[in-house]
């Protein structure tokens, strides 16, 4: 799909009557196409909201009107499982509904193969051995370099986007303002920090992007009987506001401050000269909230090419602490790897000041890390909270800001995170040196 550009026909609604707008008329076709520049974002809030009323809240209509040269991609087929369900065949345009009415989703399409009896099953998780703590003195010495002003800072510039939407401009724009934060990072790694950085391109405008950490060794094994499988960790960039996806959506929590959390453990990591013994892989994933699709794109190519996983997190929302309640580093119990999961809570136990606990999702319920999961690979999930009682009642809308009241958005909770991110990536990738 084209990158959605509605602002002429916003532009034109301005003067279509509210006669022409009763009729099912596009607005382009009342007033040609005037120039982009017009509108300010409260304009074209304001319109959204006057098309929403006119039209029965339905996004699909709406849209339509919108972006009629991509209207007819609304009626594409989509295998969608809605959380707790079994897939079923809809259409593009009814993904806007299911967001509307709070529903979340796997977008399947394409990708049915990607789940069925391949990678690792059940039983050979189980067997899996994770590794005694042992890199106590080199975790402690990245985490003292690890900073909340760095984190509020790419996070003020990320949720100053008007929204992030992973078909929209400024969510190519976001993604690439967050890509050449990452390579200013990568421009001051020390010469013999090993580091890869890459656009991962999809089949809509949005891209992914994976900063690596080359083995110490490169990027092949010194014995080639030895497999190095990459530890990956994961947050998404992208951000959806519900009622309408052209609507604020600054998502400062949702996912941006997990995409902050990590981009700050990435950074210290650089600034301390990591010199891991196996790769390891930071994905910032593209269009998490159109049902995982930049995820579900990296774990069909990356199984495609063989390449060996050998554990994932996914850090989805960590900053947000309603007023009296206790700061808990939560752990996704349900449609994840439980040995790996029970590690990295004994892990984040010795290096997070912060409580440690476990909570549930629905069934067939998660973030990106569910792509790599029903994929067989060994993957978790790390959040702000019990999704049940604490849950952001802001995500999704356009107030999910960092200048919330009484304090409930809390970098000294982020930061705990990013402590967790950089043991996890420590102790599995090993340290040379």
């Amino acid at each position: 799909m084209k990158t959605v550009n509605a602002l002429y026909a916003l532009l034109s609604v301005l003067f279509v009557s509210a006669a022409v707008l009763e009729l099912d008329q596009p607005p382009q076709e009342v007033l040609g196409s005037p120039k982009f520049d017009v509108l300010t974002d409260h304009d074209r809030d304001a319109i959204i909201e006057q098309l929403l009323a006119t039209y029965d809240d339905d996004p699909v209509h709406v849209m339509r009107l919108l972006d009629p040269e991509n209207a007819s991609e609304l009626d594409s087929p989509r295998l969608l499982q809605v959380f707790g369900t079994e897939a079923v065949w809809m259409t593009e345009g009814d993904k806007l509904r299911l967001r509307q009415q709070g529903l979340g989703f796997i977008d399947l399409t394409n990708h049915q193969d990607l789940y069925t009896c391949q990678g690792y099953d059940d039983s050979t998780k189980c067997q899996i051995t994770w590794p005694e703590l042992q890199y106590q003195e080199k975790v402690k010495s990245v985490t003292k370099l690890l900073s909340k002003g760095e984190m509020k800072n790419n996070l003020a510039n990320l949720t100053s986007f008007h929204d992030r939407y992973y078909q929209s401009e400024l969510g190519v724009k976001s993604s690439r303002w967050l890509y050449n934060q990452i390579l200013d990072i990568v421009s001051t790694a020390p010469p013999g920090v090993r580091l890869s950085v890459e656009t991962f391109t999809h089949t809509f405008p949005q891209s992914s992007i994976i900063a690596r950490f080359e083995p110490f060794f490169g990027r092949s094994s010194p014995n080639p009987g030895i497999a190095l499988p990459r530890i990956i960790v994961g947050a998404h960039q992208d951000s959806a506001n519900h009622r309408f996806p052209l609507l604020p959506a600054p998502g400062a929590d949702d996912d941006g401050s997990g995409t902050v959390t990590i981009l700050e453990a990435f950074r210290t990591l650089v600034q301390a000269g990591f010199a891991p013994e196996r790769p390891v892989e930071f994905h910032w994933y593209a269009a998490e909230e159109g049902g995982l699709l930049g995820s579900q794109e990296v774990v069909s190519e990356y199984k495609q090419l063989k390449k060996e996983v050998g554990a994932m997190i996914q850090f989805d929302m960590t900053a947000y602490v309603p007023k009296g309640e206790t700061p808990i580093v939560t752990f996704i119990t349900t449609d994840v790897d439980p040995n790996l999961t029970n590690w990295t809570m004994a892990l984040a136990e010795e290096y997070s000041t912060s409580v440690v606990g476990g909570a549930k999702l629905f069934a067939g319920a998660g973030s990106d890390h569910m792509s790599w999961h029903l994929a067989g690979f060994p993957a978790i999930a790390a959040t702000e909270g019990d999704p049940f009682r604490t849950l952001n009642p802001y995500i999704h809308t356009s107030g999910d800001r960092m200048d919330l009241a009484n304090g409930e958005f809390s970098f000294e909770h982020a930061l705990e995170f990013a402590k967790v991110t950089v043991g996890f990536v420590i102790e599995l990738g090993g340290w040379v040196g």
